[in-house]
């Protein structure tokens, strides 16, 4: 498959714009559109609903984070062979989720590299999902996402992550401490529907019959935090990421936990030990600069 075309339709599924497109792949706009033609006659299909603004087709947008891991793949692999001839690093290739807290999380790669400059670490952020599929096929060493207690003997708990009800600071619960999930009933609410506290959510929104008024769905926890501050909704947020501008609560009836960790399935190799060596012994009280997170 021809890597032009699939940076052609990156440039526009990313501006939303085939103009912007254009300007993004340094090429005229008649040759950016007709090189996302022929990549849809090779695909078989359409990627884009042709309009003022153009809009990912349901195949354009399954097709979006296949494109980019090629594009992550092809940099990599020319990366390594560029790299021939030159004195041989250790390669470790760690995969996370989003929505950690990004102050650990940088502090922890940023130490980590510094003490370990033999070691070339490639980051990618993707879905739970998709790392434990690259985990599987053996193009990650390792991920740090949700564990499971089949996951017990290969991983390394890092710390546990708990869910509150974040509210606007003038919503009618914000002078309370906890709230009950029947007083969600009605409510407006704003979702991260990939979130690990949804299945259990919304199995007690249906145990008890309350239905919260879902006026918006968001990629990030981060973009969640945003809406409740700007007063639109409520939202169920990781207990690290409320702050003082919003109003937080707890749910006693949702009392679930996650463990987020180290996972790996091959631990033999000489960088995958030193991380997992580090991790173990890294300071993360230390490097969070706020509220502590329980372990």
């Amino acid at each position: 498959m021809n890597l032009t075309l699939i940076r052609y339709f990156m440039a526009v599924a990313e501006t939303g714009s085939f103009t912007r497109g254009a300007e993004r792949a340094n090429v005229t706009q008649p040759t950016l559109s007709a090189g996302i033609k022929r990549l849809e006659e090779s695909l078989g299909t359409s990627l884009f609903e042709r309009s003022r603004a153009p809009q990912l087709t349901p195949a354009g947008a399954r097709f979006l984070p296949r494109a980019r891991l090629l594009l992550q793949e092809w940099t990599a692999a020319r990366r390594e062979l560029r790299q021939e001839g030159r004195p041989v690093r250790l390669r470790l290739r760690l995969g996370y989720i989003p929505g950690l807290p990004q102050q650990r999380l940088t502090a922890l790669l940023g130490s980590f590299t510094a003490a370990h400059p033999d070691i070339a670490l490639e980051i990618l952020e993707a879905p739970a999902a998709t790392l434990t599929r690259r985990l599987d096929l053996g193009r990650i060493d390792a991920a740090i996402r949700p564990l499971g207690d089949e996951d017990e003997s290969i991983s390394l708990t890092l710390f546990r992550q708990r869910y509150l009800l974040a509210v606007p600071p003038l919503h009618p619960l914000a002078r309370r401490n906890s709230a009950r999930i029947t007083d969600l009933q009605d409510q407006p609410f704003v979702i991260r529907p990939q979130a690990e506290i949804m299945p259990a959510a919304e199995k007690l929104f249906d145990g008890l019959n309350v239905r919260p008024r879902i006026i918006g769905r968001a990629e990030s926890d981060a973009a969640l935090l945003a809406l409740v501050q700007a007063g639109i909704g409520v939202a169920l947020l990781p207990h690290w990421l409320a702050g003082d501008d919003v109003a937080t609560l707890t749910l006693p009836e949702l009392r679930d936990t996650h463990r987020i960790g180290l996972l790996w399935r091959d631990g033999s190799g000489a960088a995958l030990q030193q991380l997992r060596d580090f991790t173990a012994g890294h300071d993360w009280d230390a490097a969070a600069g706020r509220t502590v997170l329980g372990h």
